[in-house]
């Protein structure tokens, strides 16, 4: 519910009225993918070119940050221990028999 609320928001926000448009999913002329308004901190760029560049940096960043979780879940897999428990900040609890898949 609240995140079809949000995307109900996004579209009223990005999206010409169904009426006014030529085409079908216009989007309205001041409105760039992914600026819906909300901006706490200030930290959104004022320059269009500058927010395309920030956002790409964004998923950029994502991007990496999912690599390196799959790099973090492929070494438990390998060696059967938990990240902390390679970092020496945990108790080894981990026993790979009660994976479903089996290795």
């Amino acid at each position: 519910l609240i995140i079809g609320s949000l995307e109900l928001q996004r579209a009223l926000v990005g999206f010409k009225a169904p009426g006014d448009n030529d085409k079908f999913q216009d989007l309205n002329e001041d409105y760039f993918p992914g600026d819906v308004g909300f901006d706490p901190l200030g930290l959104k760029p004022d320059d269009a070119d500058e927010f395309f560049e920030m956002s790409t940096k964004e998923l950029q960043h994502g991007r990496l940050a999912m690599l390196g979780v799959a790099g973090m879940v492929a070494q438990e897999l390998v060696n059967g221990k938990e990240i902390f428990v390679n970092m020496g900040v945990a108790v080894d609890r981990f026993d790979p028999s009660l994976l479903p898949v089996q290795f």
